[in-house]
């Protein structure tokens, strides 16, 4: 095959993935040289005519504004596209380099883009954001080829401006004896441009399948979009191409649009990669794992990584092409989105228990609980934003399934209307704070030590050494008395007096325990109250009142003890108490 006949399959071939395998392929067949390859380029040049596109500014818009505009940018950036490449091929002649050149890059990489730029051609807004390249520039291939086959009007005939069609607001154009239409659609400025639709789009397979028989307008015989889609992709080496090209037969035969060896090479990788994502995920959440989960988190990310491999090798080494590349492509981009939530909401939980080992944090705390919580729900949030953008990347509409979400959502929340009561309730217990995990409180009739505090209920361990739970709900609403709030005690005693007894000995004895009682560093001294009251029943009590300065309960109650014993020691000798020092109440 001469340098010639391959830059003439080349012109008609136009996916990016496949230009790689396409130069390579030129520079392993060409053997006449720079001279050759450079007549090539002058031939296709001169039957495409000049370039027009080539005083434009990069930054000008693709001209869209008419069907004529529309078409001949068609024409004229797949011509482009063809000289770069071509150009590309006569550079990489000239050299023995291995690999490419950065010059060749360069021209490749021009290439492509004026590929892509004819892609804007196409109205692609019924595709999946994702699969748009690659649906993008299997449509301009096909196009091209199917332009190639069939009788298309003068450039001059074309149409600078059409009427809106019958039943529609939108003008149409199509290509006389054809289904092939263009639709203007006003940008965001109002001004319309020309794409085909997308109905056309979807159609080309079926475009091509109807013409694929008939002759080339150029005379060529070789139907390249199948010699070429039925090829490596675009990181094969030249080694993988040569051997290919040595197949037998029914291995290059064509198979619902793929190549024998390409379904072989396709099941292979499918069965390697995806099984071993299988077993590795098997392995790592199979067993029961402890501390940060790093083997389950770092077996998700090799699934990841997996999954892009699996995408790469499908793409451009085996070169699956059409809607089964854009299938695996969805797929793929689904697992992954999928797989990065897992990890997120794994890493986001793995934070949440760690909280119990920070110090000082009580684990049965009300706030281990909420910080706990707090970072599970950022997990969860994470997680939902990756699921959406793959969900955009896809093409799903967000705002039904944010309707959907709305309505089961309240659906949701009115049956589980209890469970929510109960964590407003621990809310509130966290924002007032009435209690704390340890404290000593009473409510409803019932005393103890608060245990826990959780997002749902409070566990109190009663005086009795039982355990009351209770909810939220109920406790936030409830008159608590904390024991453990106070910033003292009331020291409280009541003597009973002898109705015979002496009124200065009495005196006496209010003086001297009053006394004592100011002198001791653990009481607030302006807070003493010894003195005779009259009971209900007609009988005299010495009431001897003060507050503590100690908080801690059982501090509290060895000082008492000490205390009550004192005052004792000091009522005695005066000979006032009644019953030889009964005591009253204490």
């Amino acid at each position: 095959m001469d340098v010639l006949t391959a830059a003439n399959r080349l012109s008609r071939s136009f996916a990016p993935w496949r230009i790689l395998a396409l130069a390579l392929a030129m520079t392993f067949w060409s053997s006449a040289g720079p001279a050759t390859a450079q007549t090539a380029d002058t031939t296709v040049a001169a039957e495409a005519g000049p370039v027009a596109a080539s005083d434009r500014s990069p930054l000008a818009p693709l001209p869209l504004s008419s069907p004529r505009a529309t078409f001949e940018s068609f024409q004229t950036l797949s011509q482009e596209a063809v000289d770069t490449i071509l150009e590309a091929i006569d550079v990489a002649s000239n050299n023995t380099a291995f690999f490419d050149t950065a010059e060749v890059r360069a021209l490749k990489a021009e290439g492509v883009e004026e590929l892509m730029k004819a892609a804007q051609t196409l109205d692609l807004s019924a595709v999946a954001p994702e699969s748009r390249e690659t649906v993008g520039v299997d449509s301009v291939l096909l196009l091209k080829e199917i332009l190639e086959r069939i009788d298309l009007p003068e450039i001059s005939e074309v149409p600078l401006s059409v009427d809106a069609a019958p039943g529609s607001d939108r003008p149409i154009w199509t290509i006389p004896e054809t289904e092939i239409r263009m639709v203007g659609t006003p940008d965001a400025n109002g001004t319309l441009r020309y794409k085909f639709s997308p109905e056309t789009v979807r159609r080309l397979p079926e475009f091509y399948a109807r013409v694929r028989h008939l002759p080339q307008q150029t005379g060529s015989e070789v139907d390249f979009y199948r010699t070429f889609t039925l090829g490596p992709g675009l990181s094969a080496p030249i080694e993988l191409y040569s051997t290919l090209t040595r197949l037998p037969p029914s291995l290059l035969r064509d198979y619902a649009g793929q190549a024998a060896w390409q379904w072989l090479a396709f099941g292979a990788v499918t069965l390697v990669i995806i099984g071993g994502c299988v077993i590795l995920l098997v392995r790592a959440f199979g067993r029961p794992a402890t501390g940060w989960h790093a083997r389950r988190a770092v077996s998700l990310l090799v699934v990841v990584a997996l999954l892009g491999v699996y995408r790469w090798l499908n793409d451009d080494i085996i070169n699956m092409t059409g809607r089964v590349q854009t299938l695996i492509e969805e797929i793929v981009l689904l697992l992954q989105g999928l797989t990065l939530a897992a990890f997120v909401v794994l890493v986001f939980n793995s934070l949440a228990r760690r909280i119990w080992t920070v110090p000082g944090v009580k684990r049965e705390g009300l706030d281990a609980s909420l910080v706990r919580l707090a970072i599970r729900l950022t997990g969860i949030i994470l997680a939902g934003f990756v699921l959406a953008t793959v969900a955009t990347r896809l093409g799903m509409p967000l705002y039904g399934v944010v309707a959907s979400l709305g309505v089961g959502g309240l659906a949701l929340a009115l049956a589980v209307r209890p469970t929510l009561e109960n964590f407003i309730g621990g809310i509130i217990l966290y924002a007032d704070r009435p209690v704390s995990v340890g404290d000593m409180c009473k409510f409803g009739g019932v005393q103890g030590t608060v245990e826990a505090i959780g997002l749902r209920s409070t566990k109190i361990r009663a005086v009795d050494r039982t355990l009351v739970t209770v909810q939220n709900s109920d406790f936030a609403e409830m008159s608590i008395t904390n024991f453990s709030r106070r910033d003292g005690n009331l020291l409280q005693f009541d003597f009973g007096v002898r109705p015979d007894a002496d009124g200065s000995e009495v005196m006496k004895a209010i003086a001297e325990v009053a006394a004592q009682l100011r002198d001791d560093p653990r009481i607030q001294k302006d807070s003493v109250r010894v003195q005779v009251r009259e009971t209900p029943e007609a009988d005299l009590q010495l009431e001897v009142r003060a507050h503590s300065l100690l908080a801690d309960w059982s501090s509290f109650l060895e000082m008492r003890h000490k205390i009550l014993v004192s005052v004792l020691d000091t009522l005695k000798p005066h000979g006032i108490l009644r019953h030889d020092g009964e005591l009253a109440n204490g």
